[in-house]
């Protein structure tokens, strides 16, 4: 999350790759497959859909891609034919509208000059134009040459969502299957998530060349993608690990100030979203290791994981802690944990540390050498002395 482990790429050339994800500039990218990928479940969630209606509105956004993964050109012009047909609705026009930026830049002022002559007959609950009434679709394919040619400028897999989930609620809302305000907010949501998402994932089933270790710094990420990134990685790996039924080779995901993305006491996020990933990160480390899939976990705020997820860990290495939360959470989830140990945990030197668990007849006391420098995490304490020249 800080960024502290960008000197093992250097340290390790052959082995280690630094994926260097940022929200702010260009950077590193994350790929994920396909199939993980276009998912109900995450794409609910990552978009914070609500159960009873935007959560099947996605599912049928899912299905639609997978069945059929018609080319976006023509879902376009069967969408402009059905919006000014029988069942015509007033917010049609402006969706498609939403739509320009999406489309090639060429095309762009001709399509907002053709919409902007389509006005809303309240009385007829239906759209006219200065030279047509609309009757049929004759007359529509006149009026909507532009927008009816062109093409859309898809530069990454969130503009196919955007533009698919537009799309479909013009069709929904033009043959009454969903409530246009029930759904419209879920579009926003795609929206506003899509640039910073964009930014930092890319969704193929390339083959990767990766090296063995990846260290993905999150240092230059919001604090939406910060969430967003974790989850998706232990979904689709795992997802991916299990389904190839490897047996021998393990994945081990390491998550350093876990507390960031498995607490439970986290007050900027849906309890939709929460729940999700929570339940995610607590299947995994039940099942994972049926499937040769690890996880480890760091923290300076063990009280801040959710205490079901520190009960499933098989083994555990304890550095200093002081706060009463912290030790009291030990006390009530380290079944290996005896009491003498519990008494030296507030007093460890630095580099000491208690390792207790499976692994081990009873918990034993050890001495961490230190790194050296060029080889440690860059998360030491500023020397003010040295800063100041004092």
């Amino acid at each position: 999350f800080n960024g502290e482990y960008g000197t093992l790429e250097s340290s390790f050339p052959e082995l280690c790759q630094s994926i260097k994800l940022s929200t702010k500039k260009d950077g590193g990218k994350i790929h994920f497959g396909e199939k993980e990928f276009w998912d109900d479940e995450l794409l609910s969630v990552l978009f914070s859909a609500t159960e009873k209606t935007q959560k099947p509105f996605l599912t049928h956004l899912i299905k639609s891609k997978l069945k059929y993964d018609d080319d976006l050109g023509e879902y376009l012009k069967r969408t402009i034919k059905i919006m000014f047909g029988t069942n015509p609705h007033k917010e049609t026009v402006n969706l498609l509208k939403s739509l320009i930026p999406y489309f090639e830049e060429g095309d762009q002022q001709k399509i907002i000059d053709e919409l902007s002559l389509f006005t809303w007959h309240s009385g007829q609950d239906k759209y006219t134009h200065p030279d047509s009434w609309l009757d049929n679709t004759t007359e529509v394919m006149q009026h909507t040459q532009a927008t009816y040619n062109s093409n859309f400028n898809v530069t990454s897999v969130f503009d196919e969502i955007a533009i698919r989930a537009t799309l479909q609620l013009i069709n929904s809302v033009s043959r009454n299957y969903v409530q246009y305000d029930h759904i419209y907010p879920l579009i926003n949501k795609i929206i506003a998530m899509s640039s910073s998402l964009a930014k930092v994932i890319e969704i193929n089933d390339v083959q990767q060349n990766n090296k063995p270790i990846s260290i993905i710094p999150l240092k230059e990420c919001n604090q939406s993608i910060k969430k967003t990134i974790p989850m998706m990685i232990a979904k689709c790996s795992f997802l991916e690990h299990k389904s190839s039924d490897n047996k021998i080779e393990s994945f081990h995901l390491i998550i350093d100030e876990a507390h960031n993305i498995l607490s439970e006491s986290s007050v900027r996020e849906a309890e939709t979203w929460k729940d999700y990933r929570l339940e995610l990160f607590e299947e995994i480390i039940k099942e994972g290791r049926k499937f040769g899939y690890f996880v480890t976990i760091s923290s300076q705020r063990p009280f801040d994981i959710s205490p079901t997820i520190v009960s499933q860990l098989h083994n555990y290495f304890i550095h200093r802690l002081v706060n009463e939360n912290d030790l009291y959470l030990l006390k009530n989830t380290l079944s290996t944990l005896d009491a003498a140990s519990r008494t030296l945990i507030p007093t460890l030197p630095p580099g000491a540390c208690i390792i207790s668990g499976t692994a081990f007849h009873t918990p034993l006391l050890v001495q961490i050498d230190r790194l050296a420098e060029e080889s440690a995490p860059q998360s030491d304490t500023l020397d003010l002395e040295n800063l100041w020249d004092l």
